[in-house]
């Protein structure tokens, strides 16, 4: 049994010192059912398509906003890397037109013990790939690599952020019900049900303080463009707006003092557009005006606009246009200069259905859904179009660009479903919209 056992460590050992030395003198393993090596280049299918655009020129900023993930295995194949898809991605963003590009930081919190949702006992910090085998932080190194990209191309560079205080790793990891989607989404509610006056002031207060250390960090390295707003598990404050009001002025004050570009933060879009996002009362806020950028997320015509639309292709640039119109109004009524990032997905009518979870490979449900690149490409038309004359819409931010040109099946992410558009014809639209003089 030891002689078994010390053949076994002396394989390891040899395929390990193998593996270094592959590594450090870039030489690529045979092919075979092992994974690729990190240190190879994957050439991913390059499809080219025929669209039927047919472009206006647009008065507004036009940015592009990548993936919303930062480091390894993005895609399911355990050796994706978005930092050495860095140049790659950003001549791409260049070519389609943009004058901005945007990318994800992560942050999370970290319970003592179990997560209790009510529980002060908590740190924000930063995010780490052993902890969902997918994101993580952005290094100071390659912030520093972002931004000579983006400006070594004319392109301003503006970080996001997403906060999870659900640890969507458990999900991932362990595969819990096969729905990925449902299980977090049912954990961020029972974390956003109620937060206490003494939660929300020691929320800003940690949220505050990790913003100010950013700033400094992101001031040093030469960033544009600076979001305050969590794009992913973001609290509510329902009860409490006055309060959560006050508390997000103070904290672009604060976080204005260190970073000296632009800050940007987000309105809710139900906010926005009805006055309210389920309980929380939206038209207590104003914390956003003090801001440089604001910007709403839409990811599809909201449900108020689609009672009278149907499935009619054409109802639905009547529904778009009147979505536009109403926020062009909402906008121009509250004297704000609005931005709004726009990405809808690729399967049948996700226009109005919204986004789905294409990692949740093993999940029946997004597996019987159909892809449909036609769908993605009328939604963008729909959307450009309907930007005439809405002058009180100051930028469009399109979502999601990938970091490579990977579409299933050569990965096992489900992307041909996803918001991303690269690869696909609709990155065709944008770009011809986008250069339209």
């Amino acid at each position: 049994m030891k002689k078994i056992l010390t053949i076994i460590i002396s394989l390891i050992i040899i395929a390990i010192v193998a593996v270094i030395l592959m590594a450090s003198l870039n030489i690529c393993p045979p092919k075979g059912p092992w994974p690729t090596a990190p240190w190879c280049q994957v050439n991913f299918t390059v499809y080219q398509y025929e669209v039927d655009v047919q472009p206006m020129p647009l008065s507004q900023i036009k940015a592009v906003n990548m993936y919303d993930t930062w480091g390894r295995n993005y895609n399911m194949n355990m050796f994706e890397t978005t930092w050495s898809n860095i140049d790659s991605s950003f001549d791409r963003v260049q070519k389609l037109g943009a004058q901005e590009v945007y990318v994800h930081d992560f942050d999370r919190a970290v319970y003592q013990g179990n997560p209790d949702y009510k529980s002060l006992d908590y740190q924000l910090v930063d995010e780490v790939f052993t902890n969902d085998m997918r994101d993580e932080s952005i290094s100071e190194e390659d912030l520093k690599k972002l931004v000579v990209a983006a400006h070594s191309r004319n392109l301003k560079l503006g970080i996001k952020r997403n906060l999870a205080f659900v640890n969507i790793g458990k999900f991932i990891i362990s595969g819990i019900t096969g729905d990925i989607s449902a299980d977090v989404a049912k954990d961020y509610q029972t974390f956003n049900e109620s937060h206490s006056e003494a939660w929300i002031k020691d929320y800003f207060n940690k949220w505050q303080q990790r913003l100010v250390s950013k700033a400094k960090l992101y001031q040093n390295a030469g960033v544009d463009i600076m979001s305050i707003s969590p794009t992913f598990q973001d609290p509510t404050f329902s009860g409490q707006e006055e309060l959560a009001n006050k508390l997000w002025r103070d904290l672009i004050i604060a976080v204005k003092k260190e970073f000296k570009g632009q800050i940007m933060a987000e309105v809710n879009v139900y906010g926005f557009n009805d006055g309210n996002n389920g309980k929380e009362d939206w038209t207590k806020y104003d914390f956003y005006k003090e801001a440089d950028i604001a910007e709403i997320r839409v990811y599809k015509i909201l449900e108020k606009y689609q009672t009278k639309i149907g499935n009619q292709a054409e109802n639905k640039e009547q529904a778009m246009e009147a979505m536009l119109n109403d926020f062009n109004n909402k906008a121009l009524a509250s004297k704000l200069k609005l931005s709004i990032f726009f990405a809808p997905s690729s399967y049948e009518n996700s226009i109005l259905a919204g986004p789905v979870e294409y990692l949740d490979i093993k999940n029946p449900a997004i597996n019987s859904l159909k892809k449909d690149y036609q769908e993605q490409v009328d939604s963008f038309n729909y959307f450009f179009k309907s930007l005439a004359n809405k002058n009180q819409i100051v930028r469009i931010n399109v979502g999601n660009f990938a970091w490579d040109d990977a579409l299933d099946p050569e990965v096992p992410a489900l992307v041909s479903l996803s918001a991303g558009f690269r690869n696909k014809p609709a990155e065709q639209v944008v770009q011809a919209w986008y250069n339209k003089k």
